[in-house]
């Protein structure tokens, strides 16, 4: 029987994630302190790393019950050189070993308390990406991608692990490209796919003697299958998607490298291993990893351990 093997959160959003054994539901159907905070630039536009390459080199370490986060630049990614050179020239006065300092007397790596607006990270953050920046709060629900679907994302363990087979990487850097809240032990790989696009019912014999006028695809016209419900723990969630991915799989998490051909490869790798009974009809890329959720019934925290059922 498939079980909650991990969960993670990413407290800042597009920043290094958090594993915890336990996790409160929120009534958003989000979990509690996943992208709780987000940046933004002077102008109010959300600062990502869609949009910005650099927070592949950042690290961040989080203390929650003090609203904490250390944070510091990663040398690997400034040796990498795989970075705009305008960032990498910023950048490289900033890396070093732990405990360091910088021109000026700043701490290489420092601590911060995590609150909105100017203080906090965002002098040092401001530093690191060349821009002010602003730091939002929002704790009752977060800052999901999908907005209509702010439960938390879903993927099995053996998807994770075969798509690090494909690339040649290893499970912790899949897990850290595709940032999922909710970890899956106990199935197969793409598991997840049949909970938001299961296979329409089969072809009913009746079926092959119906004139010949009829449509090819007898079910054509018909809506594709609904979604289905599934519980981890006492907590219920419907599957809405399988998840569309952008642009941040195709780079190293810790050093922005760009894996060459990462989506083409992808997509034909995903084309060969659909499962038979996922519709994938209505997903229109292939460009495709992990599950998105909402609420049903919330109020029970999750924990590592937790049964998953469908249904």
């Amino acid at each position: 029987m498939p079980t909650l093997d991990r969960i993670t959160i990413y407290p800042v959003k597009s920043l290094d994630g958090l594993e915890v054994a336990e996790c409160g539901v929120l009534t958003s159907g989000g979990l509690e302190n996943d992208r709780r905070w987000r940046l933004v630039d002077m102008d109010g536009r959300v600062l990502n790393a869609k949009r910005s390459p650099v927070f592949h080199a950042i690290r961040a370490e989080y203390e929650l019950d003090e609203r904490l986060v250390t944070l510091w630049v990663d040398p690997a990614a400034v040796k990498a050189a795989s970075l705009p050179a305008a960032d990498l020239d910023r950048l490289r006065g900033m890396a070093g070993s732990p405990g360091g300092q910088r021109s000026g007397g700043h701490a290489v790596r420092d601590s911060f308390h995590l609150v909105p607006g100017q203080g906090g990270p965002c002098e040092w953050l401001s530093e690191v990406f060349g821009i002010g920046v602003l730091l939002q709060e929002r704790a009752d629900g977060g800052f999901p991608d999908d907005r209509d679907a702010s439960g938390p994302t879903l993927v099995s363990t053996a998807t994770l692990a075969e798509v690090a087979r494909w690339f040649g990487f290893d499970l912790a850097e899949s897990r850290r490209r595709f940032r999922v809240n909710l970890e899956i032990g106990g199935c197969d790989a793409f598991w997840e796919d049949t909970l938001a696009s299961p296979a329409r019912p089969e072809l009913q014999p009746s079926f092959l003697d119906l004139p010949p006028d009829l449509p090819i695809d007898p079910y054509a016209d018909l809506p594709p299958p609904e979604p289905r419900e599934f519980s981890v723990g006492d907590a219920g969630f419907i599957a809405t998607n399988v998840c569309r991915r952008c642009v941040v799989p195709t780079r190293d998490s810790r050093t922005g490298m760009v894996t060459e051909h990462f989506r083409d490869a992808f997509e034909a790798r995903r084309s060969r291993g659909m499962r038979a009974d996922v519709d994938a009809a209505a997903w229109g890329t292939l460009y495709r990893l992990g599950v998105n959720t909402s609420p049903r019934l919330c109020g029970s925290p999750l924990s590592v351990g937790d049964r998953i059922a469908s249904g």
